[in-house]
């Protein structure tokens, strides 16, 4: 049950952060206050015991927050667990006094008792409304004094009071009317400035949306957009749209241009031909630009291979008629491969990466070929496909765990302490070493293993924090990357919820990465209802890769996050490009609008850690501090940093 108050709660850790170190003067003077009174109506003992109770919470609040000494390697969820705790008891400790002086016979007392109990749960009604878990958590104990005090009024008879009695109620009813204004005040301005937070973080949606997803020369589709608006493309095959044919352009003769004329020249040979494929696709597909002198396109309801070979023959004579540039004639020609989805015979499978790595091989051929005419890839003529031996070796592998996860550290900026891991898939192959992703992957979602992967990547990840647990270290929030697959559909979410039910103490350390990519495919709602069930058993989301599409965008707005990853691409342009600079900026001010954590990836130097700090990103993760290293190593971080 605490756990699932504090899921509940994590959206509103910026304002719980805030609201816990915002008051310092009054809180002070105000604990000043209630121990002087306590003392003065005879309890020295009670006042001392409030006095150390509120300074010893007060200053691990501070701490807490600032991330300073041991609180530093606090997940989120830890934090807002403690805090809620000290919190509680600073409500009862501020509170008690009120029972003392409305037992005193003194009429001013009692009256300055109720005043001082009435006055702390209107100051934690105001201050607190935005998190209700914690108007709750404070009210209670504060509430339950009030009744106490009432209770105490009928044990002493009222007596006249002295004017020093009366003088005190006067400034007890002058600090209730000053903490209500206040608290109300600063209540008001809370709201005003999440509100300019997100209209302000509304508005770079609205212009990073656009501008992620376009090539800021040509305006096509750049690569994680086209790739995007593919995918869809053949979500919309399997409904019965028809084949979809992919063309991908590699200019000839560029460079001598670029180097003969200048960047301008090359510049408008790219921008003209853009707008020369862009014209003849027009509404039957899409047309991007992947970077360099490379461009894509995929086209819908063609009749068959051989209109999609005449086609590429018309892109082919529109991009090889000539440029006008600066009282010149610019001569270009195109390499062209051609592949299209069909039957899975000869033609690749129906899925973004194989239709443009068929296409991209294609390509190359063509740009070899003697004539330089399209390309079409046909499966028989290319890279073949997996022997039953090798698919036998990559089932056992799965099942026995030699794919199995490495480790690669998070990193606290401002300390350099590990607070965290992400689980990175490694093949230890019985043959040819240890292998990355990109060389299996593809290979297991052939086979349609996303399953049997999935799950036994999350059982080796959940077996290895519990062994760290066991063995009293902190692994942090450990994340692992889910796929379409596991958040769409019934026995994916199913598996997974399985093995992280099993250990709910794991789960508190567990973090799911999710691409953009989950939320093109059409299972939105499968998707919405995984997240809502992951996150009830205790684990955190993090949207990876983030702002390197537009989809991303759209479902912030939807879906419950905790965490936001920006993409290795916008940290390598830190110190030498400016537009890195601002996108990650803008990244991190809607990232504190929304109330979620950051952490960067691919930090490869320390100009970019230190660019980090100081925008304000504290959590990033790269090859400057580690790359992903296996079990046994990742424990041995974490030692050498226990011993340090």
């Amino acid at each position: 049950m605490f756990n699932r108050i504090i899921a509940s709660t994590r959206p509103h850790f910026a304002d719980i952060a805030k609201l816990s170190v915002r008051d310092t003067e009054l809180v002070f003077a105000t604990g000043i206050l209630m121990c002087t009174l306590c003392w003065h109506v005879g309890h020295p003992i009670a006042a001392s015991v409030i006095a150390v109770t509120l300074l010893t919470n007060e200053t691990l609040l501070r701490l807490m927050f600032s991330r300073k000494l041991w609180f530093a390697s606090f997940g989120q969820s830890q934090t807002i667990g403690l805090a809620l705790i000290l919190h509680s008891i600073n409500a009862a400790a501020y509170a008690l006094p009120a029972v003392y002086l409305a037992g005193d016979p003194s009429f001013a007392r009692k009256i300055t008792g109720l005043m001082l109990a009435m006055g702390i749960q209107v100051y934690i009604a105001n201050t607190w409304s935005t998190v209700p878990v914690f108007v709750y958590a404070l009210l209670l104990p504060s509430i339950a004094i009030l009744s106490l005090s009432f209770l105490q009024l009928a044990t002493t008879q009222p007596v006249p009071s002295s004017m020093t009695h009366w003088a005190i109620a006067v400034g007890a009813l002058f600090l209730f009317i000053y903490s209500a204004v206040d608290t109300l005040r600063q209540h008001l301005q809370t709201q005003l400035a999440m509100f300019a937070a997100q209209h302000d973080a509304a508005a770079r949606l609205a212009e990073l949306e656009d501008s992620l997803r376009l090539d800021t020369l040509t305006k096509l589709l750049n690569r994680p957009a086209f790739d995007r608006a593919l995918n869809i493309m053949l979500e919309d095959r399997a409904a019965g749209t028809g084949e979809v044919a992919v063309f991908l352009v590699d200019l000839d003769s560029f460079k001598p241009i670029n180097d003969t004329y200048s960047h301008a020249a090359g510049d408008q040979v790219l921008i003209e031909t853009a707008r020369r494929l862009q014209s003849r696709v027009g509404q039957m597909g899409i047309v991007g630009r992947l970077g360099g002198d490379e461009f894509v396109c995929a086209v819908q309801d063609l009749s068959g291979t051989d209109d999609a070979m005449e086609f590429a023959r018309t892109l082919s004579a529109l991009i090889s008629r000539p440029i006008r540039w600066a009282q010149r004639q610019l001569k270009i020609g195109a390499s062209i491969g051609v592949t299209m989805t069909g039957d899975g015979q000869s033609s690749p499978p129906a899925n973004v990466p194989a239709l443009c790595s068929a296409a991209d091989q294609a390509m190359f051929m063509s740009k070899s070929s003697p004539n330089k005419g399209p390309i079409l890839y046909q499966t028989h003529l290319f890279a073949p496909r997996m022997s039953p031996d090798d698919k036998q070796i990559l089932v056992d592998s799965i099942a026995n765990e030699t794919i199995l996860p490495f480790y690669q550290p998070k990193i606290h900026l401002p300390t350099g302490q590990i607070i965290g891991f992400e689980a990175l898939a490694r093949w230890n192959h019985p043959t040819l070493g240890t292998r990355g992703p990109s060389e299996f992957l593809d290979q297991i979602n052939e086979l349609g293993l996303q399953g049997d992967f999935m799950t036994s990547m999350a059982t080796q990840v959940v077996r290895d924090i519990e062994t760290l647990l066991g063995r009293g270290y902190d692994p942090g929030q450990v994340s692992l990357n889910l796929s379409e697959v596991t958040l769409a559909t019934h026995s994916g979410r199913q598996d997974l919820h399985r093995i992280i039910a099993a250990n709910p103490t794991a789960a508190q350390h567990l973090t799911l990465e999710i691409t953009e990519d989950v939320f093109i495919a059409r299972a939105a709602d499968a998707i919405q209802a995984s997240i809502a069930s992951f996150h009830d058993l205790g684990v955190r989301i993090s949207l990876d890769d983030f702002g390197t599409g537009f989809a991303s965008f759209h479902h912030l707005r939807q879906l419950d996050f905790d965490e936001l990853k920006i993409d290795t691409s916008f940290v390598a342009g830190l110190g030498h490009d400016s537009t890195s600079e601002v996108l990650v900026r803008g990244f991190l001010n809607i990232a504190s609008g929304l109330g979620v954590s950051v952490i960067a990836e691919g930090v490869e130097t320390d100009a970019q850690s230190q660019d980090l700090i100081n925008m304000g990103c504290v959590v990033a993760q790269g090859y400057l501090f580690s790359p992903a290293v296996p079990f046994a190593q990742a424990t041995d971080l974490l030692t050498d940093q226990k011993t340090a």
